[in-house]
């Protein structure tokens, strides 16, 4: 990758390590993407924490996966045309213009009166999400030099882990006080803010360039995920895995991938650059993002059906349950961000994937440990490895591309998570569905608990459990797929000799 280079070995004391003290103006930039970015923290941590009540209330357990399927995948495909717009037309007013409909899908959800309409809604909300975090850490790429990026990062990556911490919680109260529909009406302030910030203190200079946005390419891109989700979650569970109608859609979703293949070949400027994604550095990094992805949105979206559907904890306690996954996270960013400054990016990208592979193995044994604080534990040791590798892929791959790059290259880490998110959520989805029943959607609720007979609700217990732990065994499986990738492949780059 251009710029891109191995580490020559320097003391701490060394010049090329010293950072320029940060202006007031890097302050308030800083500050108001901190904001901007703190609207998609809060939407996925209280989301998930309220999804066993609203599963309760709505029906449809069947359909669990696609709430957060539905958001994940229009935020991907969006990812790499946001970026393309942001680098054309300046980061300010793509970001503005997310944060605008995310604020719109947000209304929409809190008034959503089935499964439906709430999946539809949530997909609004992801299509303003997929402005938001790439081109917020494309802008901090853009303000800081190399050694100040590197630093920077890691409190700009802390601000999803305290957004979070306060986003189970908070959703948890929301849930078991003024209902539900306010998880999703609190982004609307917390998003206004971020606006009137970003408005008020960011004033750009924007080296722009025409684009040829690839629409097909996007179109098709969204075809495939579709096509794979339904085949998957739908299809595979009502008909059986060898039915002709799961076959048929799984030839068509390969069809359509390689149909996709080829229109990224001879776009002019495809969605996603082919060359950028087959260099070794960014092939690494983004692998890890797409087992990261699985991880970080797996364990939001099926802990706490854990925690609340077999333990019988409240919404507040499934909100617990996930939040410390938010503590492990800033800390270890804010670790790696230092640590990057003295080491090459292959160190705290291992440590990360091996912290997955331990939190990992701890959650497959919460349907025996009925005891919040392990779960908590569990949690919080996931968030370690997510934060480790978080902050080393960005910081890596930024420092390996030009400015030009840069908006398509981060946009391409954001994209690489969304889409293990999408396809890892769905497939778990797939598994959760094939293995209860439509009254499991029952025990998620409190009060339609209670009036279960205890016979059947043991039953129900039952298979709730077993299908949960094993799509923890699979998060197992796909942890240690990253230590494999991280041990042999994570590249050795000294960020602070950065050209971009």
């Amino acid at each position: 990758m251009g710029g891109a280079r191995r580490r020559n070995r320097r003391g701490p004391t060394d010049p090329g390590n010293r950072a320029e003290p940060i202006s007031r103006e890097q302050r308030l930039v800083t500050l108001a993407v901190m904001a901007g970015i703190a609207v998609a923290a809060l939407n996925s941590t209280i989301v998930a924490t309220a999804m066993p009540t609203i599963v309760g209330q709505l029906g449809g357990v069947g359909r669990y996966g696609w709430v957060f399927s539905s958001y994940l995948l229009a935020a991907t495909v969006t990812v790499p045309i946001f970026s393309k717009l942001a680098d054309t037309y300046g980061r300010k007013p793509i970001f503005l213009i997310g944060i605008g409909v995310f604020v719109v899908g947000s209304l929409l959800c809190g008034s959503a009166t089935s499964m439906g309409q709430l999946i539809a809604f949530r997909a609004v909300q992801g299509l303003g999400a997929g402005a938001l975090q790439p081109i917020a850490i494309t802008i901090v790429g853009d303000v800081f030099e190399p050694v100040q990026r590197a630093r920077i990062q890691g409190l700009f990556s802390s601000v999803w882990g305290v957004a979070a911490v306060l986003g189970p919680a908070l959703g948890g109260v929301l849930t078991d006080t003024v209902g539900w529909p306010w998880v999703f009406h609190v982004n609307i302030p917390v998003g206004a803010v971020a606006a009137w910030l970003l408005i008020r203190h960011f004033h750009e200079q924007i080296h722009s360039r025409p684009h040829r946005l690839d629409w097909l390419g996007a179109l098709t891109l969204s075809a495939v995920i579709t096509v794979l989700l339904l085949a998957v979650t739908e299809v595979g569970v009502t008909a059986g895995w060898s039915s002709p109608g799961f076959i048929a859609l799984l030839a068509l979703a390969v069809a359509l991938l390689i149909g996709f293949v080829r229109i990224e070949r001879h776009a002019a400027e495809p969605v996603i650059d082919l060359e950028l994604v087959t260099s070794r550095t960014m092939a690494a990094c983004l692998a890890l993002q797409v087992l990261a992805g699985v991880l970080l949105f797996g364990v939001q979206s099926y802990v706490p059906p854990m925690v609340q559907g077999i333990q019988g904890g409240s919404a507040l306690a499934a909100g617990a349950a996930v939040a410390t996954m938010s503590i492990g996270w800033p800390v270890a960013a804010v670790l790696a961000g230092r640590w990057l400054v003295r080491a090459t990016s292959r160190p705290p990208m291992l440590l990360g994937s091996v912290c997955l592979l331990i939190g990992s193995v701890l959650l497959t044994q919460i349907a025996r440990v009925d005891w919040l604080p392990y779960v908590m534990f569990a949690s919080t040791v996931v968030g370690l490895g997510l934060g480790f590798l978080n902050t080393a892929i960005i910081v890596t791959v930024q420092a390996s591309v030009e400015w030009q790059r840069r908006g398509v290259a981060t946009g391409l880490v954001q994209f690489s998570r969304t889409i293990g998110g999408a396809v890892g959520v769905g497939l778990l989805s797939g598994i959760l569905a094939a293995s209860v029943g439509p009254r499991a959607s029952d025990i998620l609720e409190p009060l339609q608990r209670a009036n279960i007979p205890p016979h059947e609700l043991a039953d129900l217990s039952s298979a709730l459990g077993g299908a949960l732990t094993s799509i923890y065994l699979l998060f197992v499986a796909v942890a240690g797929v990253a230590v494999l990738v991280a041990w042999r492949r994570a590249p050795s780059i000294d960020v602070t000799r950065s050209t971009g």
